[in-house]
């Protein structure tokens, strides 16, 4: 059994982005899977929400999604970022750049939201920073949301093999779910982002009467998609098999 380094990354926070001028000149699984984690997010939000996203990006596409459109999918958006953000001249958004939430989070409940957000997302977000700063950024995200509100986060799933270069500190599945479960969330759901194509059609599937079926409907939808789409398509069924999680989690 191969031993997992206990020190692998001596910073306290890593600032790596997405970014539309990058990553979004190719569609590879990783781009991919923030596309569909965004459009995943609108279905937690209604218009009446206050929706606070932790490590938003300069880019900010999660609050372009919710207020796009006609009629804005959002009642305030909040998004912090340790990066220089733009102001907004949105009523309905508010952007806090190099802002530090796991030592400043308080800043954000005043006196028009005391009582918390609706919805906290935090999207590839808790792998870059010391394991000791994501406790903290998990219980100050559960003390900013109401109570009943829901959490959504997604992050690697770490293999005790390797990890990303620009990642400080990934988790594995049992570690995360304590560490989430010890701050008082309950986790709901948990779902595969993206993942590696040769466990398409393997037990444990959602249903294992379903393999064959899967199996099919691979073979067709590949005839079109290239696998870094067919490793996002079918990764929901597959946590377990996952490179990357999303988690639901709520505040009882």
């Amino acid at each position: 059994m191969q031993r997992r380094e206990k020190h692998r990354d001596d910073r306290d926070y890593d600032t790596t982005q997405l970014r539309e001028n990058g990553h979004g000149k190719t569609l590879g699984r990783d781009y991919s899977g923030h596309f569909w984690r965004w459009s995943f997010a609108r279905r937690f939000i209604t218009a009446k929400d206050d929706v606070l996203e932790i490590g938003c990006g300069e880019d900010r596409p999660l609050s372009k999604i919710l207020t796009g459109g006609a009629a804005a999918h959002v009642g305030h958006y909040t998004g912090v970022d340790l990066n220089k953000l733009k102001p907004s001249n949105s009523q309905r958004l508010t952007f806090h750049g190099e802002f530090n939430f796991v030592e400043n989070w308080k800043q954000l409940l005043t006196a028009d939201n005391a009582g918390g957000f609706d919805v906290v997302v935090h999207y590839e977000v808790i792998e870059h920073m010391k394991v000791e700063h994501g406790a903290k950024l998990l219980k100050a995200a559960f003390a900013c949301l109401k109570p009943g509100g829901t959490m959504l986060m997604s992050t690697p799933c770490y293999d005790g093999v390797r990890h990303a270069a620009n990642h400080i500190h990934e988790y594995t599945v049992p570690e995360l779910q304590k560490a989430t479960e010890k701050v008082g969330f309950k986790v709901e759901q948990r779902f595969g982002v993206f993942m590696d194509i040769k466990h398409i059609g393997k037990a444990p599937a959602a249903h294992r009467d379903t393999m064959e079926a899967i199996k099919t409907v691979r073979k067709h939808l590949s005839e079109y998609f290239d696998n870094d789409a067919i490793s996002c398509i079918f990764a929901p069924l597959y946590p377990d098999h996952a490179r990357n999680n999303l988690w639901v989690c709520k505040k009882p």
